[in-house]
């Protein structure tokens, strides 16, 4: 008599459905914990701090040109620098 096992092939669905399993239970009690804790969820959304007028007439499509023109962009790289080098050692 020839045993069974000789001829199977592949992985065994028992240790893939442990595995599938144990994912699931881990996914589960992160949400649960993070809705218990009140802890802000993985993604969040921010809204924006600075309100932007619309623009009616052509003088307020200047306007926002000629800030957008005046704007400080070695501030801006600074900045950005500055949020690399903290997400660096983070």
């Amino acid at each position: 008599m020839k045993r069974q096992t000789e001829n199977q092939k592949g992985f065994s669905p028992i240790p893939v459905i442990i595995v599938v399993v144990g994912v699931i239970i881990v996914l589960v009690a992160v949400f649960l914990f993070t809705q218990k804790a009140g802890l802000p969820a993985l993604v969040e959304i921010k809204q924006p701090t600075q309100a932007v007028p619309a623009i009616q007439s052509a003088s307020d499509l200047n306007n926002v040109s000629s800030d957008l023109d005046d704007a400080d962009m070695g501030q801006f790289d600074k900045e950005l620098n500055q949020l690399d080098t903290d997400a660096a050692t983070f």
